[in-house]
Parts: structure tokens; sequence; C-alpha cells
């Protein structure tokens, strides 16, 4: 076998790595829109490079025929050690930021990782079920200890949606269409001609939706509730990115 053949069935091999790694990625640990909205993207990008670019690369540059075979039978060892290596660490960091709870606070949804609990020093939610588990960060009717928590929060400086004492099953009526969703004004800011897009592809028109701010991670988005089916969808919004690059170039 020389260099090419042995590059091949590196490659190969590495394939089958990824396309398990990838089914992982795209229907476990970041479903749906999170794949786009939370790191997905970016976590194929990580296994793709380790696996299929710098292990097969690594054994075309090393591998000759004309090696001792003990010298070639260590160079490849290494190269597969390496590669080991960076894929492990790459597979950990991209299940470590996978997203583990969509969390609905205040009227506004946001996408929870570990580190959200952690920087703010509160416990992973012991949260059952697969991730992302959706869940409404539910305060007490009494608006004494309503008015208690927050204050909480803000003197503890811990965000309302790291409040997991607090959680309950998401459920759609946990919306409220009457006073929940952005104003016509951030509708207009951000550009009829997103939501036009929006509603040719769902139907209706945007009278027909409520449209809620979707904290995520990679991308500006809002979560648009069907009022009359209570289906949520995702929007993404590139051009308020555009708009928010611009300004801070500025």
């Amino acid at each position: 076998m020389n260099r090419f053949g042995a590059f091949a069935v590196h490659l190969g091999i590495s394939l089958i790595i990824f396309i398990i790694l990838g089914y992982l990625i795209l229907f476990h640990w970041y479903p749906d829109f999170f794949f786009a909205s939370d790191g997905g993207w970016q976590g194929i990008r990580i296994v793709a490079f380790v696996d299929l670019v710098l292990g097969p690369v690594l054994t075309l540059v090393v591998f000759n025929r004309s090696k001792p075979k003990k010298e070639l039978r260590r160079d490849l060892t290494i190269v597969a050690t390496i590669q080991a290596v960076c894929l492990t660490a790459g597979v950990w960091v991209v299940h470590s930021e996978r997203p583990i709870a969509m969390v609905f606070a205040d009227g506004s949804f946001q996408s929870m990782t570990t580190d959200d609990y952690t920087e703010v020093g509160q416990p992973i939610p012991d949260l059952v079920g697969p991730s992302p588990i959706w869940v409404t960060v539910r305060l007490p009717e009494d608006m004494t200890d309503q008015v208690s928590i927050r204050r909480q929060a803000i003197s503890n400086q811990r965000p309302l949606k790291t409040f997991a004492e607090h959680y309950i099953p998401f459920d759609v009526s946990h919306i409220d269409v009457e006073s929940h969703g952005i104003t016509p004004f951030e509708i207009e800011r951000i550009g009829m001609e997103v939501f036009d897009a929006f509603t040719e592809a769902h139907g209706g028109t945007v009278s027909d939706y409520r449209f809620l701010p979707f904290g995520t991670r990679y991308v500006p988005a809002l979560m648009a509730l069907k009022v009359a089916t209570g289906e949520l969808i995702f929007l993404g919004l590139p051009l308020v990115l555009e708009i928010e690059e611009e300004g801070s170039a500025g």
C-alpha cells in the first residue's frame, strides 16, 4: 500500500466516525433549530477538521513504505494518538456546550448551557428527558414573594433564567398573547421584509403571530407563536446581526 492508499483507508475510517458524531450532534445534542442557533454548525466544523482533515493528512505526510516497519508503525501510532486526543477534546467541547434547557421567563426564551449555571454559582439542574428540556420560570403569584425573588436576582447578579428551583415544564399557555412579544416598533426596526418572508413561508400575516425574544449564542433570533394553533417556530434574524455589527464597528 502506498501513502495515498493509507490516506484513503484512514479517511474512510474517519468518515464513519464523523457520520456517527454528526448524527449525535444533529439529532441529540443540537436538535432542530438549536443546530443553527446554538453552535451545531461550529461543532460540526470542529469535528470535521480534526477527524476528516488532521488525521488523514498526517497519515499522508508520514506514511512511507521505505521506512522500517517498526518506525512506520511508531509514526502511525503517533498519528492515531494525536487524532484521538484532539478528537476527544473537540467532542468534549461540543458536548459540554450543548443547550440543556430552553427557558421561558418574563416573556422571552433563552437557551441554556451548563456554563450559564456554573458561571453564577448555581448547580446544574437535574432535568429529566432529552436535551434541551423546555421549562418555564414560574414565580409565586403573591407579589411580595415575586418582588423578593427579583431583588434576590439583582443583588446576587443571578439572572432569573437560572432559578431552576422555580422551573416547571413549559406549556404554550404560559405565553400571554396580550402582553408578551416584541412591539410593532421593534418589528419595523428589524425590517418588515424579514417578517413578510417568514409569513410567506409559514402562512398567515404578521398579526397572526406573537414574536418573542430568543436569546441564543450564535444568531439573533425570535420565537414566533402562531396564536391560532399554538405552534412555535424559530425565526433567525440575519439583518439584525448586520445592523448590530455595523453599529459596533462605528
